[in-house]
């Protein structure tokens, strides 16, 4: 599963696994309960959670680089949802630069929220190793492509001349 398949809808609590598309919607199916239901897109909107970033004092940082790294500090357990200034301490240990005018205490605690949900499905080490596997899968096709072949190395040598235009007669 990716962060693609994962969708946040308006006014529907939790998150959802994209099962089909249709012309006027979506239908889900809620990682908390597994029911499968469909959802009017006249009604609510569909967020992807690859789609989604935390504003930080530079470039935005991925919520797949977030959740990562709230998996590698699970030791420090996220505090209770009701403590804002206990979250804000948690979520600047995991974001140190995060931009603190733009990310507010509800936005804190759906993040929170969306990462019990997904490490209750234990979505996030399947994550996490998606992620690794796509940086080496990129790594190898850049090195490739750096690194020309014997056949084409020769072609390029050998330049073929290039025929002359014949002008037109009238």
């Amino acid at each position: 599963m990716t962060l693609a398949e994962i969708v946040d809808i308006t006014g529907l609590p939790g998150l959802y696994k994209v099962s089909g598309k249709r012309n006027d919607g979506l239908v889900v199916t809620s990682l908390v309960d597994d029911k499968t239901t469909f959802v009017s897109g006249r009604k609510h909107l569909f967020t992807t959670l690859d789609n989604v970033t935390m504003y930080t004092t530079g470039d935005g940082i991925t919520l797949k680089a977030v959740l990562t790294e709230m998996k590698k500090q699970e030791a420090g357990n996220p505090p209770a949802a009701k403590d804002d200034a206990a979250i804000k301490a948690y979520i600047e240990k995991i974001i140190p630069d995060y931009d603190k005018e733009k990310v507010y205490v509800s936005d804190m605690k759906k993040l929170l929220k969306w990462y019990e949900i997904l490490n209750a499905k234990n979505l996030v080490e399947e994550l996490i190793k998606e992620e690794a596997e796509t940086v080496a899968a990129t790594t190898e096709e850049a090195t490739a492509e750096e690194k020309p072949t014997k056949k084409s190395a020769a072609k390029d040598a050998v330049a073929k001349p290039k025929k002359e235009a014949k002008p037109k007669v009238e």
